[in-house]
């Protein structure tokens, strides 16, 4: 806290004499290095009410915090005899904008000095009748964040220079309220991300991707190196996961595994590899743009040896996806895929023109992918995706169980299958 010795105080009668002109400087200095270690909004606020006070002889001075969104002014600091016992401030005045001169201040922004409060009407008599008043507004990014407001019991007692010191003191002040604005902020951020990560463990995936921009923007630029280093190694991890029980399934399927069974299994990893690619082409560490990851996607599926000729066309209204939902996704494609390819080959089919539709659905967070064809001939209406106990049909069930989606199957002019699915993006 500042000193509070006699022959440190300063006289504004006198403000020209040298001795007076540096305790000035010194005022400046010293409030300056006591903010700078200031921990709180409150302690700011308490060396502003009560030890500048006494540095230039105040017998009373307050400060209003304001709430811009409500309009109000709420006392949270004082200093002054009938203002504070035993640290509490007596009667604190909560002020309504455009109440008072403080009220005033805060509405417009300026400073008010007033050598005779009883020529005015707009003077708010609070426990002691005062002579003149001074209120200095503390703005940040020019919008009021708090007032400071002196009475004295004397008339004209207020000087330009009380008004210039403490104009440099408010100005002060608020630079340092500004930084403390910044860490709450940053904290605030750090106990969300803690707060979502205890609450949901299997969605700290997503949070990383809506909270950790935030919070590693704050950091030193290796420590956001690391940290997506890291990532990228547990996405790796998740995607070997996939393949494994991918192979798992066609193990399963029979005694011996064929050589078709192994060209299924390589074009799914190839589908994954597609996702990987894309995430270098991308600014983002963790987000993939749709269009793009389509336009290779669907290349590679058309590339893939069938005696089937395949066009398709592609419309999308989503622009990103994060790995987690494209990984599930981008499989889901290629499963319906070869399971439209295999039924129409059963219909002898020797050409299909498909249409992929993503579009955004009305709820929020949620999206539908419609997949068509041209086609003639119904080739689905043998197969129940839900029921099938075929390897693509257990897939296409249980990616979209990973989406959180539900598909529909029929024929409308054309094949269709139909996916709602839900992703945070």
């Amino acid at each position: 806290m500042m000193t509070n010795k006699e022959t440190n105080i300063i006289d504004f009668k006198d403000i020209e004499n040298s001795n007076n002109l540096s305790l000035f400087i010194d005022i400046i200095h010293e409030f300056s290095q006591n903010i700078a270690a200031a921990k709180s909004e409150k302690y700011i606020f308490n060396i502003l009410a009560d030890d500048l006070a006494k540095k230039v002889s105040f017998v009373d001075c307050v400060v209003y915090r304001v709430d811009n969104d409500k309009q109000l002014l709420k006392q949270v600091a004082a200093f002054g005899e009938s203002k504070v016992t035993k640290d509490q401030i007596n009667n604190p005045l909560e002020l309504k904008f455009g109440q008072g001169h403080a009220g005033i201040a805060a509405e417009n922004g300026q400073t008010l000095l007033i050598p005779d409060v009883t020529k005015s009407d707009n003077y708010l008599f609070d426990l002691v009748q005062a002579g003149s008043e001074m209120v200095v507004p503390v703005k940040i990014h020019n919008k009021v964040y708090a007032v400071i407001s002196s009475e004295h019991p004397s008339k004209n007692f207020y000087k330009e220079e009380h008004k210039k010191l403490w104009e440099v003191i408010a100005s002060i002040a608020a630079g340092e309220l500004a930084k403390l604005q910044k860490k709450t902020e940053l904290d605030q951020v750090k106990v969300r991300l803690e707060s979502v990560i205890e609450r949901k463990s299997a969605d700290l995936d997503k949070a990383i991707e809506t909270l950790s921009a935030q919070y590693s923007e704050m950091k030193y630029y290796h420590e956001k190196q690391e940290t997506l280093i890291q990532e990228v190694h547990h996405r790796v991890t998740n995607n070997l996961q996939i393949i494994s029980s991918i192979l798992r399934l066609y193990i399963n399927e029979g005694s011996a595994p064929s050589l078709n069974a192994f060209q299924e299994v390589y074009n799914r990893i190839q589908v994954m590899a597609l996702i990987h690619q894309n995430i270098y082409k991308s600014m983002e560490m963790n987000l993939v743009n749709i269009s793009s990851y389509l336009k290779d996607l669907l290349s590679y599926l058309k590339s893939t040896p069938r005696d089937i000729t395949t066009h398709i066309d592609s419309n999308v209204e989503v622009e990103h996806f994060s790995l987690d939902v494209l990984v599930p996704f981008g499989l889901f494609i290629s499963e319906v895929f070869y399971f439209w390819i295999e039924n129409s080959e059963k219909k002898g089919l020797n050409e299909i023109d498909f249409s992929i539709e993503l579009s955004n659905s009305i709820e929020k967070y949620s999206y539908e992918l419609l997949i068509k064809d041209r086609a003639k001939v119904a080739i689905l209406e043998d197969v129940d995706i839900h029921t099938s106990e075929g390897i693509n049909c257990i897939l296409i069930s249980a990616l979209t169980d990973q989406l959180e989606g539900s598909i529909t199957q029929g024929y409308n002019d054309g094949n269709f299958i139909k996916l709602k699915f839900k992703a945070l993006i």
